[in-house]
């Protein structure tokens, strides 16, 4: 070889080396090399930290279950921690609050959580925390008997939550104050508190949340509100099954600009679909709504029990309720078993609500309606009908 080509081909090979390795697989950090024991009984919180301290941002946890906590893991900047499903179960120790708390653009997926020593009674504290933090996924975790929030973000942005599974919890995910956020094709089965919850405003002061999408996700008893929340811009609820709920099915409060679309709701006790305090712009279109929770009291004055439900204006909890305006109610199906049972119900104070091409049978719809003023003086409406036309 020419002495003059040796140096450009040495170059060459050292540049094609150097690329290689910054293409590389990130090096494993395998969680029981560090000294945790899949035994269910060892504390593995060490064990966790040395993986954590090691500059790995792969953690893999084999199958087993792993004792974690009480002490909260820190996971740092872009790691990754993942392990074998459901075979792979953290434990959580006694008292245990949040046992992951995610720094931005981590990942969390394949991992079951056992939550039944941790602490109870918690919504403002998850066992998953994201709190300010941009770009984290939770991908195909399972949440058992975790008595709290499973995941709690607060001003998070970019998350993605999906093919999660949660079973006998206290909230499947709380999203506070928190914006471009995902949950999509989750199964959430018995909550106690609500089942997908966000959070825009304290006083409605203003609304801190916007851009969230839930679609796809199938919630069987989702405590009060199986897709729930208020203070938002922009939100979403889009292809999703609610099989029960002790208040509303799919209920968005004080929110603009927003889409309930292609849901398939039933068992609810007041409404399957619902807006409460002043929501604008919202389209609710094409939703099938099975009116069918049993009557327990059928002679209560006061009472909904409604397909879709758009709530009178409320003074007494948000002085500005001014009612809805501008929401279009069009192409639903609503079947409502027999009872005192409402179909639609739209409240007094609403203005430019079109109701259209909807098919409704075993009840009829209604107009009107005060704050705790009884009786309620409501009049029947035909399905198509604009109401407070502008």
């Amino acid at each position: 070889m020419s002495r003059f080509l040796k140096p450009i081909v040495f170059s060459f090979l050292t540049a094609l080396l150097l690329c290689s390795r910054a293409f590389a697989a990130p090096v494993q950090a395998v969680l029981t090399k560090y000294g945790a024991k899949a035994d269910s009984k060892t504390d593995c919180t060490a064990a966790f930290k040395r993986a954590l301290a090691s500059g790995s941002k792969n953690i893999y946890i084999p199958a087993g279950t792993y004792l974690l906590g009480p002490e909260c893991l820190n996971v740092p900047e872009n790691a990754s921690i993942s392990g074998d499903g459901f075979g792979t179960v953290l434990k959580l120790a006694k008292d245990t609050g949040t046992v992951f708390a995610l720094a931005p653009g981590c990942r969390l997926s394949s991992l079951a959580i056992d939550g039944k020593l941790g602490k109870s009674g918690g919504v403002t504290e998850g066992v998953v925390s994201v709190g300010s933090a941009a770009f984290c996924v939770i991908d195909s975790m399972s949440f058992r008997d975790c008595d709290r929030a499973c995941i709690l973000t607060d001003h998070a942005t970019d998350l993605t939550i999906r093919n999660c599974d949660f079973r006998n919890v206290g909230l499947a995910a709380s999203l506070q104050f928190s914006s471009r956020v995902k949950v999509l094709n989750n199964t959430l089965v018995d909550a106690k508190v609500h089942g997908f919850q966000f959070w825009g405003n304290w006083k409605f002061e203003n609304k801190a949340s916007e851009d969230l999408i839930f679609t796809g996700n199938y919630v069987k008893n989702g405590g009060g509100g199986g897709i729930w929340g208020t203070g938002a811009t922009r939100v979403i609820a889009a292809n999703n099954i609610v099989d029960g709920a002790n208040d509303v099915g799919i209920d968005l409060e004080w929110c603009d600009d927003s889409v309930i679309s292609g849901n398939t709701i039933r068992n609810c006790e007041n409404a399957g679909i619902s807006l409460f305090y002043s929501c604008s712009r919202v389209s609710i279109t094409g939703n099938t709504v099975i009116n069918d929770r049993e009557i327990k009291d059928p002679e209560a004055e006061w009472y909904v029990r409604s397909g879709i439900w758009l709530t009178y204006p409320n003074t007494e909890t948000f002085k500005n309720d001014t009612g809805h305006k501008d929401i279009s109610i069009v192409g639903n199906t609503v079947y409502s078993l027999p009872g005192r049972r409402r179909a639609m119900w739209i409240g007094s104070g609403s203005s430019n609500v079109t109701i259209s091409a909807n098919t409704v049978s075993g009840a009829s719809s209604w107009q009107g309606g005060e704050h705790k003023v009884t009786p309620m003086v409501l009049k029947e409406i035909p399905d198509n009908i604009v109401i407070g036309k502008q």
